[in-house]
C-alpha cells in the first residue's frame, strides 16, 4: 500500500473514531433513566480514607460548632427576611440586591439580641456570609474595619462614647480610605483635617476631584458616618495622617449632612448587594473630640502630640489584610465543592472515565483543596496571634509597637500571596466545570467576581509585596549590623550559616516529605535572594535607591512571595500540631506535605538558576507533586464534603450533593424563564426582516 494512502486511512480511522457514539452519550442520551452521578460519589464517599465528621469538626474547630452551623444554616433556610423569597439570586436587579442585603442584616441584628448562646450567635454570621457576600462584607464593613478603627485608634473615653452605638447598630460606619487620584497611598492622600483653634474644631476637607474617597463600602446609599483618614494640618504645618469620625448622614432622614456630598459608584464585577461610593467633604466641620486620639493627638488647649510611630496609623489595614485568609475559605470551598463534585459526576473518554481522574484535571484541582485547608489552619493561627497583639493596644503600647512591624510584614505579604493563588484556583475551577461554569446558575462566576476586588481591595498585591520586601531587607541589614530580628524573619539572623551550603542536600524524593527540609530549602532561598537584593541596593546609596528598587522590582516581589509562603507552611504544620491527637491529623499532613511541593515546584526556576537543584532535583519535585495530587484525589470528594456547606448555599445545580446534576441543572434553566413567547424586541426587529418582501426582478 502506497504512503500517501496508509495515512489517508489513518485519518479517516480518527474521524470515524472521533463520531463514533461514546458509551457516555448511549448513557445519557439514550438511558437517561439511569444516572450514573449518584452512584459515583456514593461510591467515592464509601471509599473514603476518613471519617467526614472528624474532619469537619477540625474545620469548624469542635462538633459544638459544627452543630451550631448546622443550625444556623437550618434558620437561613426558614427565615424569609434571610433567605431569597422568591426567584434565583442572579436574576436580582441591583436594586433588589441592596434592599434584600439590607434586610438580611436588619434580621440578623434582630436574632442577635433574642440568641442567648454566643456560639449560635456567630454561627449565624457564618452561615450567612456563606449565603451572601454582600451581606458578609456590609456587616464586615461596620463591624471589622469600622469598629476595629475605634478599637485600635480611639481612647478609653472614645470607646466608651461610640461602641454601645456601634455594637447595636445605632450608628452605621463605613471606612473611607481610598481616594480616586491615590487609591491606597495612604502618603500621597490628599484629604485634609484642619484645625480652627478659635472653634475648637477640625475642618475635614476634599480639596481636589482626585481627593474624592472612593470604593468606600456602605457610603453610597447606607452609613451614617464614616472613619476618614485625613492630611493633619495644624497652624499650618502637616503632620501626616490621623482618623476622625464624621458624620455623614442624618439618622432619622437618611440625608446627607451639610458639607457632604456622597453617592454610589454603580454595577461593580461583584457584590452588588453592597454599596459601594464615594464622598466628597466640603469644610466639615467636627468637634475636636472625633479626631481618634489613642496615639496622636489634640489637647482642649490645642496642643498637637503626634503618633511615637507613623506605623501605627497603618495598624487597622493589618486585621483588615488577614482576614482576606477567611474570607477566601468562604469563597473558595464553594468553588471547589462545585468544581471537585462535577469533576466526579461528569464523565468523558473511550473508557467513560470520571473527568477527575484525568490528570490535567486532578492537577489542577486538587492543590486548591489541599490550599483551603492550609488556610484554615493559618487563619486561626494568625487571628490568635493579633488578637494578642491587639490586647497590647489596650494593655502595653510598647509591647504593641515592638509587635506591630513584623503584624504588617507577615499581613502584606500574606494578602498578595495567598490571593493570587486563590484567583488560580478560581480559575481552575471555572476551567474544570467547562461551559457549565459560565452560567451564572452554577455559581462560580459570580464566586469569581465577588472574589476579585481582592487582589486590590485593602491594597494593590504588587504594591505590598515591594512593602513585605522591604521590610526584609530593612530586618536583615539589622541582622547583618548584630541586631537580633524576631517573628517571621528570625531565620535572618543566621544568615551566614544558611547561605553556607550553596547546594540541595536531597537524596531522594523521601527527603521532600519532611517538613523541616523544605522549610530548610525555603529559608535558604529567602537568604539568598534577600542578600544578593540587599548588596544591590545598598550599593546604589540614597541617591539611586529609586531607579535600582524598580529594576530589581520582580525580584523583590519574588522575594516576598518565597518568604510569604515559607511562613505559611510553618504555621500551618504549627497549626496541625495542635491536631495530632485527632484520627485526620494523617489526613492534614498529607495535604501539607502537597502544599509543600506545590511552593518548591512554583520556584523550581530560582532553585535552578542559582544551581541549588540540579536538573535531577527538579524532575523529581515535579513527579512528587504528580503523584501526590493522584493520591489526594482518591479523597477529593470527602474532603470537600467535610467543608459541609449545603444545596441552598452553593446555589449551583452541578455541585449538588447527592450527584444528580442534569435534571436540577436544566430545573434550574426553566424556571428563570418566565415566557416561551417571542420576546416583544423579535416583533420590533427580526420580524420585520423576516417578512420582508422579495422584490420583483422583472
Amino acid at each position: 500500500m502506497e504512503p500517501n494512502s496508509t495515512t489517508a486511512l489513518a485519518r479517516l480511522a480518527a474521524v470515524q473514531n472521533h463520531l463514533t457514539i461514546q458509551p457516555c452519550f448511549h448513557r445519557h442520551a439514550i438511558h437517561n433513566d439511569k444516572p450514573t452521578g449518584p452512584a459515583d460519589l456514593a461510591r467515592e464517599r464509601a471509599n473514603a480514607s476518613f471519617k467526614v465528621d472528624d474532619m469537619t469538626e477540625v474545620i469548624l474547630r469542635g462538633k459544638e460548632n459544627v452543630d451550631a452551623l448546622n443550625l444556623a444554616f437550618q434558620m437561613i433556610q426558614r427565615d424569609p427576611d434571610l433567605r431569597m423569597r422568591a426567584g434565583h439570586h442572579h436574576d436580582l436587579t441591583r436594586a433588589e440586591d441592596r434592599e434584600q442585603t439590607m434586610r438580611q442584616i436588619a434580621r440578623v441584628i434582630e436574632l442577635r439580641k433574642q440568641i442567648k448562646d454566643p456560639r449560635l450567635a456567630q454561627a449565624l454570621f457564618t452561615a450567612m456570609a456563606f449565603y451572601s457576600e454582600s451581606f458578609s462584607m456590609r456587616i464586615y464593613v461596620h463591624e471589622m474595619l469600622f469598629k476595629q478603627a475605634v478599637t485600635l485608634f480611639g481612647t478609653p473615653e472614645q470607646q466608651d462614647q461610640w461602641l454601645d452605638d456601634i455594637n447595636n447598630w445605632r450608628v452605621i460606619g463605613c471606612f473611607a480610605m481610598t481616594e480616586l487620584g491615590t487609591s491606597s497611598n495612604l502618603r500621597g492622600l490628599e484629604t485634609t483635617s484642619t484645625y480652627d483653634r478659635a472653634t475648637n474644631e477640625w475642618v475635614i476637607h476634599s480639596p481636589t476631584l482626585t481627593s474624592t474617597k472612593w470604593w468606600i463600602g456602605m457610603s453610597g446609599e447606607t452609613a451614617t458616618h464614616t472613619v476618614a483618614i485625613c492630611q493633619t494640618i495644624v497652624d499650618g504645618e502637616n503632620h501626616g495622617i490621623n482618623w476622625f469620625i464624621v458624620p455623614l448622614r442624618d439618622g432619622k432622614t437618611g440625608k446627607l449632612k451639610p458639607g457632604v456630598t456622597a453617592g454610589d459608584i454603580g454595577h461593580k464585577a461583584g457584590r452588588q448587594g453592597l454599596d459601594n461610593g464615594w464622598i466628597q467633604f466640603t469644610s466639615v466641620r467636627i468637634p475636636r473630640q472625633n479626631m481618634m486620639m489613642k496615639w496622636a493627638s489634640m489637647s482642649p488647649e490645642g496642643e498637637f502630640t503626634p503618633s511615637p510611630n507613623p506605623v501605627l496609623s497603618y495598624a487597622t489595614l493589618i486585621p483588615e489584610r488577614f482576614t482576606l485568609l477567611g474570607g477566601s475559605q468562604v469563597i473558595l470551598s464553594q468553588t471547589l465543592t462545585i468544581a471537585v463534585r462535577y469533576g466526579a459526576v461528569r464523565r468523558q473518554g473511550n473508557h467513560d472515565e470520571q473527568i477527575l481522574d484525568y490528570q490535567t484535571h486532578y492537577t489542577s484541582l486538587m492543590p486548591g483543596v489541599a490550599f483551603i485547608y492550609a488556610l484554615n489552619i493559618v487563619d486561626h493561627e494568625l487571628m490568635t496571634k493579633w488578637d494578642e497583639v491587639a490586647g497590647y493596644a489596650q494593655t502595653d503600647a510598647g509591647a504593641f509597637m515592638r509587635e506591630i512591624p513584623d503584624q504588617h510584614g507577615v499581613s502584606a505579604g500574606f494578602k498578595g500571596a495567598m490571593s493570587w493563588y486563590a484567583t488560580e484556583v478560581l480559575e481552575n475551577c471555572r476551567r474544570a466545570c467547562g461551559g457549565h461554569a459560565y452560567s451564572s446558575y452554577n455559581a462560580i462566576a459570580g464566586l469569581i467576581g465577588d472574589y476579585g476586588v481582592m487582589t486590590t481591595g485593602g491594597g494593590d498585591n504588587v504594591v505590598l509585596m515591594q512593602q513585605s520586601a522591604r521590610y526584609l531587607i530593612t530586618t536583615l541589614k539589622w541582622a547583618q549590623e548584630g541586631q537580633e530580628v524576631l517573628g517571621s524573619v528570625s531565620y535572618l539572623n543566621d544568615y551566614k550559616k544558611v547561605l553556607s551550603t550553596p547546594k540541595s542536600t536531597i537524596q531522594d524524593a523521601r527527603d521532600l516529605l519532611q517538613h523541616e527540609f523544605v522549610i530548610d530549602v525555603l529559608t535558604w532561598a529567602c537568604a539568598k535572594k534577600a542578600t544578593e537584593l540587599g548588596a544591590i541596593l545598598a550599593e546604589a546609596g540614597k541617591s539611586n535607591f529609586d531607579e535600582a528598587w524598580n529594576t530589581n522590582q520582580t525580584e523583590l516581589v519574588r522575594l516576598a512571595d518565597v518568604h510569604s509562603w515559607r511562613y505559611f507552611l510553618i504555621l500551618y504544620q504549627q497549626g496541625i500540631n495542635r491536631h495530632k491527637h485527632t484520627p485526620v491529623y494523617g489526613m492534614l499532613r498529607k495535604m501539607g506535605q502537597l502544599m509543600s511541593t506545590f511552593v518548591l515546584q512554583k520556584h523550581l526556576d530560582l532553585f535552578l538558576e542559582e544551581g541549588y537543584f540540579n536538573g535531577s532535583h527538579a524532575k523529581m519535585v515535579r513527579q512528587l507533586f504528580l503523584d501526590q495530587c493522584k493520591d489526594l484525589r482518591k479523597d477529593a470528594i470527602p474532603l470537600i464534603d467535610a467543608w459541609a456547606i449545603p444545596d441552598f448555599i452553593l446555589k449551583a445545580p452541578i455541585g449538588k450533593y447527592d450527584g444528580n446534576i442534569y435534571p436540577a441543572y436544566f430545573g434550574t434553566v426553566t424556571a428563570a424563564q418566565q415566557s416561551f413567547d417571542a420576546p416583544a424586541y423579535w416583533h420590533k426587529y427580526a420580524h420585520p426582516m423576516l417578512n420582508e418582501k422579495k422584490s420583483c426582478k422583472c
